[in-house]
């Protein structure tokens, strides 16, 4: 298989298309939402077009509230409004696959831009498409952060096609977006350049251009006082880079043999079905891949100082230890869930090398025995990468399932309910392994996003007033209506203030409570409190003596 015909590029975005909606959106119609998705997601899909152009707005101009990415914002807003004109936000996982299929597509392009070799690039489009150290690649939120690398993925293939302006503008934009895939672009000048003296030169001018687009961004910050430049010491400017890129690198690659061997230990339902096939067409695939001369790699026009292996290697751990730098509040070491994103740049240093140490292996192998015996190993650990991919899925379809069933469980069991009823809930929730099923600030806004509260409820009257429009404004459709509650252990000595309930911000009973929220004393009548009992979900129904 080469990618000379127009009918070779067809048949290979055909199987990534297939292999990417397999791997990370099988399950998609069996999945939910997740954290942060409850403001990003499901908000806009509540507002009307004036509202969402309201809100947009608002975020796109108060900085200092959109942690100065105020494009992440716009993303994720216009997807939510998207999910609105759907009518069903399952809908929006089409838009996810879309968007992490286009990054496929472009690091298979920027791989063959790299070096022209059949084997080098599908398997290590194969890498950066299993890549196995994130696990977030269906999480309706993270459309925002795989934009930021399409973003990159474009400045690339832009610089590297000498459209050094847009390059810059489109570099600039992440920073814009989601700023963590920026230090990566440090190495553009390396690939197409010839690594002699006049490389010095070359590097220094572009180092210093993306300095000075980071330097804005980081004085805009400072300015208007966005809170995470604020908490940053000198200590932890410096040191925190330094332990990211040191462990980072080692946790991703690593990631290359653990998830295979978890997938091998617990193959079980549908994985004896899929991981099988796919052994099976990874093979077919590997067969069709040659091997051929590429004599222009190979000459001093190319490269002066380090042979062709050489420097994608030290390329590509270059772009791997670059993909750390400016995460500082994510460890390198989260491999699961959300946290896991910190790895997300990190994919394409991984492509190189996988795709380099899959060619060295496959022309170490002479002969036709050792060949399929290579390129069975191969398929067996693409396979089983595959295997992982759809477990991350069956643990993300096990945490709605969870929502959905606490969810079930308060609507029956409060039926009710008035405009001034809280529900507390003194029980412990399954969060899942992956993406969190529930997350604190979201339960108490999740009530108004199932019911839809008579007008009448709504009470706007009773909020502070402002001239402005601060964050709160907003949410208020979730202010002053029902909401529930989790309560911390060692609650009843806590919420009790003058025999009545004490629902404050200060109060330290509640494991997170709405900033914006009213505070004010609540009469018991207006309180539901469930409990766990065996396992479930129950209603307290008899009187509960806290103090007096």
């Amino acid at each position: 298989m080469s990618f000379s015909g127009r009918e070779q590029w067809i048949r290979y975005i055909f199987g990534l298309a297939a292999i990417t909606f397999i791997a990370h959106f099988w399950q998609y119609q069996n999945l939910g939402l997740y954290e942060d998705d409850y403001f990003l997601i499901a908000q806009p899909m509540s507002m009307n077009m004036d509202e969402v152009g309201d809100f947009m707005t608002w975020h796109i101009f108060n900085f200092n509230a959109t942690e100065a990415r105020p494009l992440l914002y716009i993303i994720e807003f216009s997807v939510g409004f998207l999910g609105k004109l759907i009518g069903d936000f399952h809908g929006l996982y089409w838009i996810n696959y879309g968007v992490i299929l286009i990054n496929n597509i472009l690091v298979g392009v920027f791989l063959k831009s790299l070096w022209n070799q059949p084997i080098f690039v599908i398997t290590g489009t194969l890498g950066f498409t299993l890549f196995p150290a994130e696990t977030t690649h269906a999480y309706l939120t993270h459309i925002s952060l795989y934009s930021s690398l399409t973003l990159l993925l474009l400045a690339f293939l832009s610089y590297l096609s000498h459209k050094k302006l847009l390059s810059y503008l489109l570099i600039f934009s992440s920073l814009l977006c989601y700023e963590t895939v920026f230090p990566v672009f440090i190495t553009a000048p390396l690939f197409k350049n010839k690594w002699d003296r006049t490389l010095f030169q070359k590097m220094l001018r572009h180092t210093l251009i993306l300095a000075a687009m980071l330097g804005v961004i980081v004085i805009a910050r400072k300015i208007t006082g966005e809170s995470r430049i604020e908490q940053l010491d000198f200590m932890t400017l410096l040191w925190t880079p330094v332990r990211q890129m040191l462990i980072g690198p080692v946790v991703s690659l690593s990631m290359f043999f653990y998830r295979p061997t978890q997938t091998l230990l617990n193959l079980n339902g549908e994985l004896l079905i899929i991981v099988p096939l796919f052994f099976v067409g990874f093979i077919l695939l590997l067969s069709n891949l040659k091997t051929k001369p590429d004599p222009d790699f190979y000459t001093d026009e190319t490269i002066t100082v380090l042979s062709p292996i050489k420097k994608l290697t030290v390329l590509g751990l270059t772009l791997l230890i670059l993909a750390y730098p400016l995460n500082f509040t994510r460890a390198a070491t989260a491999i699961n869930g959300r946290d896991s994103r910190v790895h997300m740049t990190a994919a394409i240093g991984a492509a190189i090398l996988v795709g380099l140490f899959c060619y060295l292996i496959v022309n170490i192998a002479k002969h036709k025995i050792t060949q399929t015996i290579v390129n069975s190993g191969l398929a067996v650990f693409f396979s089983l990468l595959v295997g992982f991919c759809i477990t991350v899925q069956h643990e993300n379809q096990l945490s709605w399932d969870y929502q959905r069933a606490f969810w079930t469980d308060v609507i029956h069991l409060c039926p009710d309910i008035t405009p001034n009823t809280i529900i507390l809930v003194d029980a412990p929730l399954n969060t899942g392994k992956q993406l969190h099923s529930f997350i604190q600030w979201g339960v108490p806004m999740t009530l108004r996003q199932i019911y839809k509260f008579p007008k009448t409820w709504e009470r706007l009257d009773e909020l502070p007033k402002t001239d402005d429009q601060p964050r709160w404004y907003f949410w208020r459709k979730y202010t002053l209506y029902p909401k529930v509650y989790r309560l911390k252990p060692n609650w009843q000595d806590l919420i009790v203030n003058q025999g009545q309930f004490d629902f404050s911000p200060k109060n330290k009973a509640f494991d997170y409570f709405l900033q914006w929220e009213t505070p004010r004393l609540v009469d018991s009548h207006d309180i539901i409190l469930l409990e766990a009992k065996n396992g479930k979900l129950v209603r307290q129904i008899k009187p509960l003596m806290i103090g007096n």
